[in-house]
């Protein structure tokens, strides 16, 4: 999440902060009864959810943005090989280009499966917490106070967190663990990539002491250049300075910038959860087509990728949408309900073609697909043995389970059907 950067150069952001795998932990265990709070940010994320998929991306620059031949695109994520040639989130993608000519430039456009990974990453926090405040699609704080006789102290927990986002989904993350938000964010900052750093209640004023005051999650670069004019470069010093002083220059800001250097923080882990509804994806094709076959295989792989994510969550769906837009940006939807939930893509893909046959004439040229399955329920609910729902439980089912596994260990294009002729 970037954050909003105001006039007075106090940025509008959540409060946070982490310890290299592998790295000793130097300090402490928090104190028994004393909150604790973790924040969680997950490492150059949307690059990192492509070189999952692609395994041959690991350890390689890779940018991943809008198109690079365009003067407005932006870099929404660069992988940590990148970062080593200074490209950084928000950079125009033009810029990152002359740093580095020979990265691998990614067109970022697929929002469902970015949404998809940070839902399965929610429901990893909420095994460990009910005090889950998700900050963006890559960062979460998690309120762990009291949860030391199920998981252990704060270290294990996440320890045991970080590993359980490795096995599940592939990929890294960094974890800040400290008594407030404000200080946990920054601890998760600071041991990038992979890190997990500890910031207990005894160590606060030595381990911001020399940190530049743009460590810290609020303080922008103009707020930096005006600290800068009062003598002000380290929380050490902005800390100490007279509070006084830095309301006059500040307003009220002046008394949160005091607090904060002073890494005190009484902001609450404000949960929210919300229920999926649906689930769905959509893809924006490489170029306007008519082709039947075409639209056919693209059906059937976003079909595949709906269906693996009702099973991932253990639910089935009843009504299934083809979403459409034409190359005229004009969009249509058809939905059929069917009788019985299903997580089977051929079910899906069976229902999307028969709408699409329908609403092409094989004339108007299609831009976008998206198939969506709604009206959820838990997966076995309305299956009894008494019931006919053969049609919704295609034969073929007893393949998906072999099928995800090898995805979730080789990528999501490790395997795939043959086709469309070998769904229908």
């Amino acid at each position: 999440m970037i954050p909003k950067l105001r006039s007075d150069g106090i940025n509008d952001c959540p409060t946070t902060l982490q310890i290299n795998r592998g790295r000793s932990d130097t300090f402490a265990e928090p104190l028994k009864g004393e909150r604790v709070i973790l924040h969680v940010d997950m490492d150059a994320f949307f690059a990192s959810v492509e070189q999952r998929e692609r395994p041959w991306l690991l350890g390689k620059p890779v940018v991943v943005g809008g198109d690079p031949g365009k003067r407005r695109g932006v870099v929404a994520a660069a992988s940590y090989a990148a970062r080593k040639y200074g490209i950084k989130a928000g950079m125009p993608l033009v810029t990152a280009k002359k740093l580095c000519p020979h990265a691998i430039f990614l067109i970022g456009t697929d929002r469902d499966k970015y949404e998809d990974v940070s839902s399965r990453l929610l429901k990893i926090f909420y095994q460990f917490t009910p005090q889950v405040e998700p900050c963006s699609v890559d960062e979460a704080f998690l309120d762990i106070t009291g949860c030391e006789s199920l998981f252990g102290p704060p270290l294990q927990l996440a320890k045991k967190l970080k590993e359980k986002i490795e096995t599940k989904l592939g990929l890294p993350c960094s974890v800040g663990i400290a008594p407030n938000k404000l200080l946990a964010k920054l601890a998760s900052s600071l041991n990038k990539p992979d890190g997990l750093t500890l910031i207990p209640r005894d160590k606060v004023k030595e381990m911001l002491n020399s940190l530049e005051v743009t460590r810290l999650c609020g303080i922008g670069n103009k707020a930096a250049r005006t600290l800068s004019t009062l003598g002000i470069h380290t929380l050490g010093e902005l800390a100490s300075y007279p509070v006084e002083v830095l309301k006059r220059k500040f307003g009220k800001n002046g008394e949160w910038l005091h607090l904060a250097a002073n890494g005190i923080d009484f902001s609450p882990v404000i949960s929210q959860t919300v229920p999926e509804k649906s689930m769905g994806h959509e893809r924006t094709l490489p170029e306007d087509v008519t082709d039947p076959k075409q639209i056919a295989s693209v059906l059937l792989a976003l079909s595949t990728m709906v269906a693996r994510r009702l099973r991932q969550r253990r639910v089935r769906g009843r009504t299934i949408t083809l979403k459409m837009r034409y190359s005229d940006f004009v969009n249509l939807t058809r939905s059929e309900t069917i009788a019985f939930p299903t997580d089977s893509e051929h079910v899906i893909f069976k229902v999307t073609h028969k709408l699409a046959l329908g609403a092409t004439s094989g004339i108007r040229k299609v831009r976008l697909l998206g198939v969506n399955v709604s009206r959820l329920t838990e997966g076995e609910k309305f299956f009894q043995t008494s019931l006919p729902f053969t049609e919704y439980r295609d034969k073929r089912e007893m393949v998906y389970p072999v099928m995800d596994r090898i995805r979730d260990r080789f990528g999501e294009g490790a395997i795939k059907w043959a086709g469309a002729a070998s769904v229908v």
